[in-house]
C-alpha cells in the first residue's frame, strides 16, 4: 500500500488528545472491500486509544488511593468520523482537570486560595505526632497529638501534570506500530479476496 494513505494527527485541546484517521483515502484503494477495511481501522483505532491511555496511567505523577483518577483517563471513537478522543472524564473524579491543568498559583490564574471549615469551628489535618505550638498568624493554628487544628489555610494549588500530553508523545511509536500492523493485515485480507491477483 502507498504512503500516506493514513494521516495520523495529534491534536490537543483543553486536556484532550485527539486522534484523527482519513479514511477516504484508504477506502479508495480498498474499493473491492470498504467494509473490511473500515472494520481493520477501526480495530486499529481503538488499540492507539488504548495504548494512550494505557500510558497516561502509568505516567501522571499524583497518587490515587480509590483509583478514580486513574478511572477517569478515558477514550470515545466516533466510527463515521473516523476520530478517537483520549480526554479526562469529569464526572468519574471532579479533580482531574485540576491534577493535570493545575490550579491556585500554578492554575490558570495564578492565585492561591483560603480554605475555611464548613460545619466546624477549625480545620483539622495530620501532622507530626508530639508537637505543641500555637502560631496567630494568619488564621491561628496550633498542632497537637499529631494533629495541626487551624481556622483557615491559604493553599497555594496543585501543580500541573500534563500526562495525557506526554502519553501521547510517548505513544507515537507503538501508535505507528499499531497502524503498520493494520495496514499489513489489510493488505493480506484484500491479498486473499482478489486471489492474490
Amino acid at each position: 500500500m502507498a504512503d500516506g494513505v493514513i494521516q495520523l494527527s495529534d491534536r490537543r485541546e483543553g486536556g484532550q488528545v485527539q486522534f484523527s484517521l482519513d479514511y477516504k483515502a484508504l477506502l479508495i484503494m480498498a474499493e473491492k472491500s470498504p467494509a473490511i477495511s473500515q472494520k481493520v481501522m477501526q480495530a486499529a483505532m481503538g488499540k492507539a486509544c488504548r495504548a494512550v491511555v494505557r500510558i497516561a496511567r502509568v505516567k501522571h505523577k499524583f497518587r490515587t488511593i480509590k483509583g478514580n483518577a486513574d478511572k477517569a483517563i478515558r477514550y470515545t471513537f466516533d466510527k463515521k468520523a473516523g476520530e478517537g478522543v483520549v480526554y479526562l472524564d469529569e464526572d468519574k473524579a471532579p479533580y482531574i482537570r485540576y491534577l493535570h491543568e493545575g490550579s491556585g498559583l500554578y492554575g490558570p490564574y495564578h492565585k492561591a486560595f483560603d480554605i475555611f471549615p464548613k460545619n466546624k469551628k477549625m480545620l483539622r489535618f495530620a501532622t507530626s505526632p508530639n508537637t505543641a505550638l500555637w502560631r496567630p498568624d494568619p488564621y491561628g493554628r496550633f498542632h497537637e497529638g499529631g494533629f495541626t487544628y487551624a481556622f483557615g489555610v491559604t493553599n497555594p494549588g496543585i501543580k500541573k501534570d500534563q500526562f495525557l500530553y506526554a502519553a501521547g508523545d510517548d505513544a507515537q511509536m507503538e501508535i505507528q506500530a499499531i497502524f503498520d500492523s493494520a495496514m499489513n493485515d489489510l493488505a493480506n485480507q484484500l491479498n486473499q479476496m482478489t486471489g492474490g491477483a
